[in-house]
């Protein structure tokens, strides 16, 4: 049932980025309960493949369902006030992907006031004190900062960074990838960072000095260790270091002190397949897939 090549490791999947993949690739599936199946279809045959290809023992899946409701809003009500809530279609199918996951034995989170990133967080630091390495699963780069040494940031295709591979991609270490976002500021999330200083100027001084940290303390030489040019980045950041340090908090992910600390909690449980074959049956998926999945399924579970 698991690959002892893996036996050491908690796969950590950032699920919503992953069923988003197949909401946007996917033709709809439409059947007689939902408008589309597709994206809820699409994730599941990844949970599938991972499972089948990995084997993992210790594997869980986090999603997101704090967009305005966030603790980070609290702080910076404009934060990532450029997104549009998920239409209730899209919501459906990953209500779905959530209860095929529970049926399949394997551990899910969502939160109304933690993003998914940080629940990642906190799982990923609860395996590694219980001597677990982390493969991470995700397209997002913010997640670089929960690399440590032993750890793998996965893209699931050709993009996989490991601790080191990230330090020389950076040129600083990952766990400082928040004072380089409270610096540039980052679009995607609408964290707002100093304003006129932008990647290059921000990945300049990170690589220089580290650390935000470092760069307040050594405001009055960077311009004779850099250049006369950076005259006026200094300026930018000694008027503007309350937004940056409000940046650099909304950027930094949070532990979650009251999810559970057991590594166990992640550890594959009991299969409900007559569960799972219900749920098949409410989609609405072809009955040849449905009975094709379910002996697929079968399999991943006998030890």
């Amino acid at each position: 049932m698991y690959n002892k090549q893996y036996i050491n490791n908690a796969f950590l999947v950032d699920s919503t980025g992953f069923a988003l993949k197949y909401w946007f690739s996917m033709p709809p599936v439409k059947t007689k309960n939902f408008e589309s199946i597709a994206a809820f279809l699409g994730f599941a045959s990844f949970v599938i493949r991972l499972l089948k290809n990995y084997q993992p023992k210790y594997i869980s899946f986090q999603f997101d369902e704090s967009l305005g409701t966030c603790f980070r809003n609290e702080l910076y009500p404009d934060y990532k006030k450029t997104r549009e809530s998920a239409p209730d279609e899209l919501k459906n199918q990953l209500e779905l992907c959530r209860k095929f996951l529970t049926l399949m034995g394997l551990d899910n989170n969502a939160s109304k006031k933690y993003e998914a990133d940080d629940i990642l967080n906190t799982i990923a630091q609860n395996t590694r004190k219980g001597g677990l390495k982390n493969i991470i699963l995700t397209n997002d780069k913010d997640l670089y900062q929960i690399i440590y040494k032993g750890d793998i940031w996965w893209d699931f295709k050709d993009k996989k960074y490991s601790y080191k591979d990230l330090v020389h991609k950076l040129n600083f270490s990952p766990q400082d990838l928040s004072d380089f976002l409270a610096l540039m500021g980052d679009s995607v999330d609408n964290i707002p960072g100093a304003p006129g200083l932008g990647e290059k100027t921000a990945m300049v001084l990170m690589g220089k000095y580290k650390s935000l940290k470092k760069i307040v303390q050594n405001l009055e030489t960077i311009p004779e260790e850099l250049g006369s040019k950076y005259k006026r980045f200094v300026k930018i950041i000694k008027d503007n270091q309350k937004i940056i340090y409000l940046s650099k908090k909304l950027a930094t992910l949070e532990y979650i002190t009251d999810l559970n600390k057991d590594i166990a909690a992640i550890q594959r449980k009991v299969l409900d397949i007559n569960g799972l074959e219900a749920l098949f049956l409410e989609t609405g998926m072809k009955e040849g897939q449905k009975e094709s999945w379910l002996r697929d399924i079968k399999k991943l579970f006998i030890s």
